[in-house]
């Protein structure tokens, strides 16, 4: 059976985007619970995403401070100007439901709770 050269091309040169792809491979994340203090999740996290190959951008999301880790920090995730592809949650058990409400209402796409 043959494909019209134009299907075939199509899937080649443009593929499709997949529903886990803001997961996967986001453009944007935000790290809720990023904290300044050393050995903690949310500090490990963010420490990665600033000094690793990831080159998309990267929110630091603390309603305590201002700045951690010379990033502007947001109260929520609802104070982000852009949308977020990727929320991770480093926070207390006890905080997460409401947190993730406020991705949702945020409009983020996916989020890992940690």
């Amino acid at each position: 059976m043959e494909f019209p050269p134009n299907i075939i091309e199509e899937n080649v040169v443009a593929p499709q985007k997949h529903g886990l792809d803001a997961m996967f491979t986001p453009g944007s994340v935000a790290v809720i619970g990023a904290t300044s203090r050393p050995g903690t999740v949310g500090r490990t996290v963010l420490e990665n995403l600033l000094r690793d190959t990831f080159r998309g951008k990267v929110y630091a999301v603390n309603s305590k401070h201002e700045e951690v880790l010379g990033l502007k920090t947001y109260k929520s995730i609802r104070d982000i100007p852009d949308r977020v592809d990727l929320a991770v949650v480093a926070t207390p058990a006890s905080t997460v439901t409401q947190i993730i409400t406020e991705c949702v209402d945020a409009g983020a796409k996916s989020a890992v709770v940690i």
